[in-house]
């Protein structure tokens, strides 16, 4: 008699990702890069060239949120329950845990993606970009908007514990690709133009770097920091995936086989078939 397979159990998932000692300094590298890209002279320099405010970008969307989420700063932050500590509610990220493994569609996932992809690019634009020399308080802006769409990514795509990633492991490849190409392409959008498109750096007196060869600079620093946040996801999955053994196809139908469950009407169970 077959059974339907149960979503792994809070404390399976710490025993598969357990919380390692070294995580918190992940996190505090983290940190540590906000910190830097918000005073001089990384701040100062952000508004006379592009290639630095690029770094700024990067920072933002792609390597903080990836040291934040290998990081797991959450129990640290209060905000998550050891496993072993009896009589205590759970903390928001201990629930978040438990209602991602109710939901484990890839559309959720890919929700995540999409939104990451709509922010970036939003701050990747001509006039945004250009408009940061006048309004510097729109680095501030950029940062409440793009860490927490980029934190959301990397959630889905590497285990931050309590939360374990929703997807399977070729799927997380996947998602981390899309994400990676998606960023190249942008940046490869400007690398394409022959002429300096952020004007709002080109009326700045006094830099020692001409526009157009700023501009080429910072198409190569996002390619490259997208290069190396992202290509390591997709490269250590697969390969996981791939040594472990596990079989694609039975993963999907259990991802299948979940979002069927949660359709069923609450009190109503699937139709039993009468014996003939």
């Amino acid at each position: 008699m077959s059974t339907a397979a149960r979503p792994p159990s809070a404390a399976s998932q710490q025993a598969a990702y357990p919380l390692a000692r070294w995580r918190i300094w992940l996190a505090a590298a983290g940190l540590a890069l906000i910190l830097a890209c918000l005073v001089p002279p990384v701040l100062s320099l952000a508004l006379r060239y592009v290639l630095v405010e690029s770094l700024q970008f990067a920072v933002f969307a792609m390597a903080a949120p990836a040291l934040i989420a290998l990081g797991a700063p959450w129990r640290l932050l209060g905000l998550s329950r050891a496993p072993s500590a009896p009589g205590k509610a759970g903390g928001p990220m201990d629930h978040l845990a438990a209602s991602r493994r109710q939901h484990r569609s890839f559309a959720r996932s890919a929700g995540f993606l999409v939104t990451f992809m709509a922010v970036s690019v939003c701050w990747r634009l001509p006039p945004v970009v250009s408009a940061l020399p006048r309004q510097p308080w729109l680095i501030a802006a950029e940062l409440v908007t793009l860490l927490p769409a980029g934190t959301a990514l990397w959630l889905e795509l590497v285990p931050s514990p309590p939360l374990a990633p929703r997807l399977s492991r070729p799927h997380r490849a996947v998602v981390a690709a899309l994400a990676m190409w998606f960023t190249w392409g942008m940046a490869y959008a400007i690398g394409l133009s022959n002429t300096a498109i952020f004007r709002g750096y080109a009326a700045l007196p006094g830099r020692a770097l001409g526009q157009l060869a700023d501009q080429e600079i910072a198409v190569a620093i996002v390619w490259a920091v997208a290069g190396l946040c992202f290509v390591p996801v997709v490269i250590t999955t697969l390969v996981s995936w791939l040594t472990r053994g596990d079989d694609p196809d039975e993963e999907l139908q259990q991802i299948v086989r979940d979002d069927r469950q949660r359709a069923v009407v609450r009190g109503w169970g699937p139709r039993k078939r009468l014996p003939r």
